[in-house]
């Protein structure tokens, strides 16, 4: 059985840097324009660096992304479980500067109702809530086989306001920014006990300010690594990735988040989420059992 199941989109990313819109019929030449991968690779690849089995379970075609997509899979050591799609079917363009970054997406969301069940796994993490509103069937299967339930949140304000409104909390971790916390409650420093009806566990990312939460039903407060930030893109999801790896490693709630904090320090360091060196990611777990 694998450590980790990350089930979503993996991503085509064109990272744009600051700049001013050109005129209609004009063209502006810009420095640093960067192609990469991001989406789901970004949890599986940080995940797989700190040592754990990873399935990735993505929509994949023909195209020149998902050859990709195989190929740094493959030399993650990555297990890839692809869902029948047409070719590339997540694109991203990034716009990022020393201080947050934003994103125009376009992803074939409808190609996750297909999925019927997922690999076996002691956790199954799925970045985004969009992704997760179309799984609700595997995720729940998943869960009734002894999986445990991890969501991302994401910028979809239909899918945050309806997180305190639910019924039974059908996962078992939540992980939100503070921007999308306060959209789904109205409130950040309430979030973790507002939002309990959607997760067991809830925690909250605040930046340079580390992160909180309560975490299987403990109170945990983790600072963030100092660090000199060059692109914020994928910090979540690699802070989403050391939380997991320390709890599957058995550590305390508070040490897993610190480990998240510390590969989030990794990632924002780089341009983009998707790891570029797996060697000083795999060193945070130096020393852990």
């Amino acid at each position: 059985m694998t450590d980790l199941v990350v089930v979503g989109f993996a991503y085509f990313e064109v990272f744009v840097p600051p700049h001013t819109r050109p005129p209609p019929g004009e063209e502006l030449f810009v420095d640093g324009i960067a192609l990469g991968l991001g989406g789901a690779l970004n949890t599986a690849t940080v995940a797989a660096a700190l040592g754990l089995q990873v399935t990735l379970c993505v929509p994949m075609g023909r195209g020149i992304v998902d050859h990709a997509v195989a190929a740094l899979a493959q030399r993650m050591g990555i297990t890839l479980v692809p869902i029948a799609s047409p070719d590339n079917p997540a694109v991203s363009l990034v716009f990022s500067d020393a201080h947050d970054r934003s994103f125009v997406s376009s992803a074939k969301l409808d190609l996750l109702a297909s999925v019927e069940a997922l690999p076996q796994a002691t956790w199954v993490h799925v970045p985004g809530l969009e992704e997760a509103s179309r799984l609700e069937g595997p995720l729940a299967r998943a869960r009734q086989d002894g999986a445990l339930i991890s969501v991302s949140a994401s910028w979809s304000p239909q899918q945050l306001s309806q997180l305190s409104q639910r019924a039974d909390p059908a996962w078992d971790l939540l992980v939100l920014n503070e921007k999308e916390a306060l959209a789904a409650c109205g409130n950040v420093a309430s979030a973790p006990l507002q939002l309990t009806r959607a997760a067991q566990s809830v925690l909250v990312t605040l930046g340079a300010l580390g992160v909180f939460g309560k975490l299987n039903a403990t109170a945990v407060r983790a600072p963030a690594q100092p660090v000199q930030m060059v692109d914020a893109t994928g910090a979540g999801d690699a802070f989403c990735a050391g939380l997991i790896a320390g709890l599957v490693r058995g550590m305390a709630p508070a040490a897993a988040a610190q480990l998240g904090t510390r590969a989030a320090a990794r990632i924002l360091k780089q341009v983009g989420g998707l790891i570029t060196d797996p060697t000083a990611m795999a060193a945070l777990t130096e020393g852990t059992p």
